[in-house]
């Protein structure tokens, strides 16, 4: 499979009065994503905004960030399953806006009782938090999604996942017809059988309504693992429904997995990149816990691989999904890298793992949970209704105010694969 992506950076956002964009200036008529909004029969309105790095400015009930891409050729679309047929991605030429993400925000009408409810997404464009969350580091143009009265949840949630899709390939199709700034061949071509042959395995949540995650249009809940192309997953085939505060991954993120690239960007070089494994966590019991992750070690080794870099989204119940792959690709001959967070709060003095297996004895922390932060007052809020309920307990009257927040409060910030600017340091 081979797919060319061709980059447009974006400098700037404004607002005018033609979709457009005009060297690396993306001018947005609202009137046109208004339109796309008014195809939904569950959205009211929206609101838009534009965020920047460094402003004064809070993001707040957030759901997902997207890149802008639209694909040029190929036989499949992007983000398939939502934006046409589930046929194969990864193919052909996508054209993509860098140094943007389109992201989605709403608040739910319907209460959601229990632990897989949404959880409050907070993004600070600028103060001590700024360098950890996700999207912070580039423009987002925010859209608040105005939910219509007496709306389920799942319709909203549908409805806002479908429109944020369009608006991002609306957006990139402003590229058709101008030349990129650089452009990316991604394949994975023979490359010298003396090189270690490594596979990729990433555990995605996806549990129920408010924690799911999409391959190719539909939920991962109770899927086999998948031996998916790289290519895939840069077109677009995984596409988030997880709304779990800290340990959430936008779909950006499942775009450009930090861990995905680097592996791909040393095909060749000193590994050969067997291809990726998709498994499902956290299962629901033992049976099915072990059966995922004797089925992601199988798939590995059909893949030839001898190593394999191993990393999950979530916590908790998730690590013994996590590990017990860890175990079974170990048992197969294939030698295994593990990436995680540390669960025990910092000087806790708590062990911190969930739970561990002797097999996973190459283990990469990404920092611990817990991490206090001071969040700046700021000038601007987006996203919606000021008032916060946080995830680690407290309520916020007014979210432009300072306050205390930890790293399970910011969006994005103890996600595991590389991300965010935690890291362990020894001392």
């Amino acid at each position: 499979m081979r797919l060319e992506v061709r980059e447009y950076p974006v400098g700037d956002i404004e607002f005018g009065s033609k979709t457009c964009l005009d060297g690396t200036r993306l001018v947005v008529n609202l009137a046109d994503l208004e339109t796309l909004a008014k195809q939904e029969t569950a959205l009211a309105g929206i609101e838009v905004a534009i965020a920047r790095p460094g402003e004064a400015v809070r993001i707040i009930h957030v759901l997902d960030a997207v890149e802008g891409i639209c694909k040029v050729e190929g036989p499949s679309t992007v983000y398939p399953g939502f934006l046409g047929p589930p046929i194969t991605a990864g193919r052909g030429i996508t054209n993509k806006l860098t140094g943007m993400l389109i992201m989605s925000t709403t608040e739910f009408l319907q209460p959601m009782p229990g632990g897989l409810a949404f959880r409050e997404g907070v993004i600070d464009m600028m103060g001590p938090g700024q360098p950890y969350c996700q999207a912070s580091h580039v423009i987002n143009l925010v859209i608040r999604y105005l939910p219509a009265m007496g709306v389920s949840n799942q319709e909203l949630d549908d409805a806002v996942r479908r429109t944020t899709l369009q608006n991002a390939r609306f957006l990139a199709s402003t590229t058709r017809g101008l030349s990129p700034a650089e452009s990316h061949v991604w394949e994975l071509s023979p490359v010298s059988a003396e090189l270690p042959r490594i596979a990729y395995i990433d555990q995605i949540m996806s549990q129920t309504l408010m924690t799911q995650t999409f391959l190719y249009g539909k939920d991962l809940e109770d899927t086999l693992p998948t031996f998916i192309h790289p290519n895939e997953l840069i077109d677009g085939a995984i596409v988030t429904g997880n709304y779990k505060n800290s340990q959430k991954v936008a779909t950006y993120l499942h775009c450009a997995k930090p861990t995905m690239m680097e592996l791909y960007r040393r095909h060749g070089v000193d590994l050969n990149f067997a291809g990726m494994v998709i498994n499902q966590g956290h299962r629901d019991n033992q049976m099915l816990k072990q059966r995922g992750a004797e089925y992601s070690a199988k798939l590995a080794l059909l893949a030839g691989a001898q190593g394999a870099v191993v990393t999950f989204e979530g916590g908790g119940n998730a690590t013994m999904d996590f590990m017990l792959t860890v175990k079974a690709c170990e048992q197969l001959g294939i030698r295994t890298v593990a990436s995680m967070y540390e669960h025990a709060e910092v000087g806790s003095g708590e062990f911190p793992i969930v739970y561990h297996v002797p097999e996973a004895d190459a283990l990469v922390s990404v920092g611990a949970q817990g991490e206090i932060f001071t969040a700046p007052k700021v000038d601007r809020l987006l996203g919606g209704s000021p008032r916060l309920v946080l995830y680690s307990g407290g309520i916020i009257e007014d979210a432009t105010q300072s306050f205390q927040a930890t790293s399970t409060d910011y969006w994005g910030m103890e996600w595991q694969l590389g991300e965010s600017g935690f890291r362990a340091r020894e001392y």
